[in-house]
């Protein structure tokens, strides 16, 4: 088979996965809606027919994958969870569960690496205006239930200091603001690019509707974590950038809080002693406090990935809350020391390729790719928003661009 023939099919091929990853939030809505065959598995189905191709077409390239960092300190994190299912011989089906949700998406890395034989950044400059575009539909989306004040569970609300004040939140068609509102702190940053890139004014102009439209959906979902770890990772981005736009950016953000009467309530209920005395009294910080009890019990390998704060262990009864609300202090009570050590450094690592690909080539989209996935980094920390497919697939897809070895590497 002609070697650029070959080359230009794994091309096209990654194009396609990354269009599809793209617009995964809007073709997993119509797929379901239309309530098609197989239509629970099709996250499956797409990466398995991708994989599969990629293999058969980049077999020569298994070997160094394996041997790279980030598939390294995945394989030892597995191996590390599996060690904990023995140690705790517990049903099988939670493990199963958990793990699924933890490695089926990180194919897409395994999947754009095996694909990808260099110029990883023009891929990525492709890519990002498509991002935007699903990005904006659906904070357009969540937008519109604000305005309309969509009717929202009374738990994503503060009944003693919210109710009368706020009625609803944005969540588009995730089912959760969180979600909506870490998946649009991921994507924002990728639209400033685009904006700033962009030669023709009408362009531009469009570009910068999208994320205004992307930045008030994102505030709209009154989501106090995201919005803390954006603030604080668009800060770090544009200080690298430009100090000075890193002290407009801050001087913006406290102007916001103070002038919108509902961002303020938000922000001041993190503060107040109801909220707190709420959250040590079987909320979030009670949860944790849970968490590291169990760690105590199980302080090297965990109590098992799957029973302890995630959907598995929610699903098959081995946590009675709703959700521990933190992806790492879950993978910590879970997985104990060593898997926790080596989770960190299965994410941290990925999250390096992007970052050294910056301060290596000095190209602005990487930054901006960076800031975007620091800002989920930080999130990571009150939510299990890897349990969402649009994220985890975005995620490690920006993560499988940055590591992709260039030409001579």
């Amino acid at each position: 088979m002609n070697l650029n023939s070959t080359k230009s099919k794994r091309r096209l091929a990654a194009r396609a996965f990354l269009l599809l990853v793209a617009y995964y939030p809007l073709v997993n809505w119509m797929i379901r809606k239309a309530n098609l065959p197989l239509a629970n598995l099709w996250e499956e189905i797409m990466l398995l027919v991708f994989l599969a191709f990629a293999v058969a077409t980049s077999w020569r390239k298994i070997g160094r994958l394996i041997t790279s960092p980030v598939v390294l300190t995945a394989l030892l994190f597995g191996a590390a969870t599996l060690l904990g299912y023995a140690a705790n011989t517990y049903y099988i089906g939670a493990y199963i569960h958990e793990a699924r949700l933890a490695f089926e998406p990180f194919m897409a890395f395994v999947i754009l690496w095996l694909l990808v034989d260099g110029d990883a950044a023009g891929l990525l400059r492709e890519t990002a205006p498509h991002l935007v575009a699903s990005a904006t539909l659906v904070a357009f989306i969540g937008v519109y239930q604000y305005v309309r004040k969509v009717p929202v569970p009374a738990q994503w609300l503060d009944k003693a200091t919210e109710t009368g004040v706020i009625s609803t939140r944005a969540f588009s068609l995730f089912g959760s603001p969180n979600v909506l509102a870490a998946y649009l702190e991921t994507i924002i940053p990728l639209g400033v690019y685009v904006a700033l890139v962009r030669t023709r004014w009408y362009e531009r102009a469009i570009a910068v509707g999208c994320v205004l439209v992307m930045g008030s959906g994102f505030l709209l979902t009154l989501t106090r974590a995201a919005w803390l770890s954006a603030a604080g990772s668009y800060f770090v981005g544009l200080l690298i950038l430009n100090p000075a736009l890193a002290g407009v950016f801050a001087a913006a953000g406290t102007g916001i809080l103070i002038v919108v009467p509902t961002f303020r309530l938000r922000m001041a209920n993190l503060l107040s002693s109801t909220y707190i005395d709420k959250s040590n009294n079987l909320g979030r910080l009670f949860r944790w406090r849970q968490a590291f009890v169990n760690l105590i019990d199980h302080p090297l390998l965990g109590s098992g990935l799957g029973t302890f704060g995630g959907s598995a262990a929610q699903k098959y009864g081995y946590f009675t809350g709703i959700s521990m609300d933190s992806v790492w202090i879950r993978v910590l009570a879970e997985t104990g020391m060593v898997g926790f050590a080596l989770y960190v450094s299965w994410l941290s690592s990925a999250f390096a390729c992007v970052a050294t690909r910056f301060f290596r080539s000095k190209d602005k989209l990487w930054l901006f790719a960076s800031v975007g996935l620091l800002a989920l980094l930080v999130n990571l920390f009150t939510d299990n928003l890897l349990d969402s497919w649009a994220i985890a697939l975005v995620m490690w897809s920006l993560f499988a661009l940055g590591a992709i070895p260039e030409a001579g590497e």
